[in-house]
């Protein structure tokens, strides 16, 4: 399939960013947008043909971008013939981490880092490092944490390229990355700043629909629990693509974890349901709910993600986000977090690696997305927890 930009790319506008106002939004990526997993995972696949084609002998060590990136390099790195080892970057913190650390200044969350455990010893058995991003721009955070990289490590055999669906650079800039040693790979090529002035007008549909965590709403939830079907699943697993991991292990535990949720739904069928993934945490949403729908167990399957992003929701024609939720993260009680575009299920599943204290008592995360979940109508709902062992 060719991809054309209208569908790869709908504009939003970030809510209170002076450092960049505008957001491309990719309806295929299954992030802010719910999205059919197969066509994720068939953009996926065109990307990775990309980069096959381009590096068909070399060793692989594949860099996912935190938080809206880490679904879609998962996938492509799935279809890639010669990845070896593979991480996300984050901007969760672990005790007793050590970690590059590098900005993303036009972000809403400026920090990134890279935990550092088990790099030196991948480099050495690697030919190329390739991060892989939704949307680059002028690809300066990357470059950041390729410098930070050669402050820390023997890495002069180290070839290095950015890889992402959208590239909005300017010609001169990917010349200039290729004369520092640093390829450029990308689905679709966008003209930079691409139609960035039509959402300067942009603004909230309704006050109503941002602020969803007040005790009315948070009470309204405790009063009707028992309309609720909830259970919990936990999964053990032995990897945290956070540090750096064998993709091959990764994959396969993420394979055992759908199935594992596959044979409790046998016998089931519903009309349609969601798979919820949660932050930094989506590949294993994006795959389970392609087996949900290749095992027949439902009409019509989405995947979409919480996320830290602010973005605004409109009921303007053609905008993207018709509606938000304002959260508490399932991470960090202190933080809000958001879900767009949540609509009703005849079941959901939310898949996350949040800790236990995540999901228990009075202002929890899981409180924060029950509510949102039950004010959209959806009553029957298994949370799947990926438990790190």
């Amino acid at each position: 399939m060719q991809y054309l930009i209208e569908d790869l790319v709908k504009l939003a506008k970030r809510d209170s960013n002076s450092a960049r106002p505008y957001l491309y939004v990719n309806p295929l990526q299954g992030k802010h947008i719910p999205a059919v997993p197969e066509d994720i995972l068939a953009m996926c696949s065109q990307l990775a043909e990309i980069v096959n084609s381009a590096y068909p002998d070399q060793k692989l060590y594949i860099v996912g971008f935190a938080e809206t990136a880490t679904g879609i390099s998962s996938g492509t790195a799935h279809f890639l013939k010669n990845v070896c080892f593979y991480q996300n970057t984050t901007r969760e913190t672990r005790k007793n981490k050590d970690y590059l650390y590098f900005t993303e200044s036009h972000s809403h969350a400026v920090d990134q880092m890279l935990f550092s455990d088990g790099i030196g010893e991948v480099l050495e058995q690697v030919d190329r490092m390739i991060f892989i991003d939704d949307e680059v721009t002028t690809g300066n955070t990357i470059v950041k944490l390729i410098h930070r990289i050669k402050e820390n490590y023997s890495a002069n055999h180290i070839r290095f390229s950015i890889v992402s669906v959208l590239n909005s650079m300017t010609e001169e800039r990917r010349e200039e990355l290729r004369k520092n040693g640093i390829e450029c790979l990308y689905l679709c090529a966008i003209p930079h700043e691409y139609r960035v002035t039509s959402i300067r007008d942009v603004h909230y549909q309704a006050e109503r629909e941002t602020d969803t965590v007040s005790d009315k709403v948070r009470d309204l939830i405790r009063n009707n629990e028992t309309e609720m079907i909830q259970e919990q699943i936990d999964y053990p697993s032995e990897t945290d693509v956070r540090s750096v991991a064998s993709f091959e292990k990764y994959d396969r535990e993420v394979r055992q974890f759908a199935g594992q949720i596959i044979n409790g739904l046998a016998g089931s069928h519903y009309g349609r349901i969601l798979v919820l993934g949660t932050e930094e945490f989506m590949y294993p949403a994006i795959c389970l709910g392609d087996r949900i729908k290749s095992a027949d167990i439902a009409d019509e399957v989405r995947v979409h993600a919480t996320t830290r992003s602010p973005i605004i929701a409109s009921g303007e024609e053609d905008y993207p986000l018709y509606h938000r939720y304002k959260l508490r993260s399932m991470y960090d009680p202190d933080r809000e977090t958001f879900i767009y575009n949540l609509e009703k299920y005849d079941k959901v599943i939310m898949v996350t690696d949040s800790e236990e204290t995540g999901l228990k008592g009075t202002g929890s995360g899981r409180e924060s997305i029950l509510n949102a979940l039950m004010l959209s109508g959806n009553r029957d709902i298994l949370i799947t927890r990926w438990c790190y062992s």
